[in-house]
């Protein structure tokens, strides 16, 4: 069996995300690698990648604004879908931010008819707020106890 675990990205292993590859519906969804990578850089998110064994299969990110962490990406190979690596790698993360005492609430959004997303994060015990976004849901970690 092999293990799954986030790795912080940094100057000698970021290339290894460049070769994840969504669904064509996915990418409709989700910016690519690339852009998503320079938007960590300048909005002061931090990069993850998802290691399947020896191979970088993912990419998952965050950042923290005013004590709110938002989870602002997560993206698997379609090579490495439906395989529960999303999961692991999302309950890797949870389990972090939760421990980071500057983490007052877990969010994260979706568009509102990316259904595969809503379903992903509502098993992972994120709710549905009230307000969305405009063509977004906004929905909030709550932890199972």
């Amino acid at each position: 069996m092999l293990f799954t675990r986030i790795i912080p990205l940094d100057r000698y292993n970021w290339e290894l995300c460049l070769n994840i590859r969504l669904t064509p519906e996915q990418e409709s969804f989700i910016p690519p690698v690339l852009y998503s990578l320079a938007q960590a850089k300048f909005e002061n998110l931090q990069p993850f990648g998802i290691e399947h064994g020896s191979e970088i299969v993912g990419l998952i990110m965050y950042g923290q604004f005013g004590g709110i962490c938002w989870i602002s990406r997560i993206m698997i190979d379609q090579a490495h879908q439906r395989k529960g690596i999303g999961t692991k790698a999302l309950q890797q993360l949870l389990d972090q931010l939760q421990l980071k005492f500057t983490c007052k609430e877990i969010r994260t959004s979706y568009t509102l008819n990316n259904l595969g997303a809503a379903r992903f994060f509502e098993n992972m015990g994120f709710r549905e707020m009230e307000n969305a976004l405009d063509d977004e849901i906004v929905a909030v970690y709550q932890p199972r106890i």
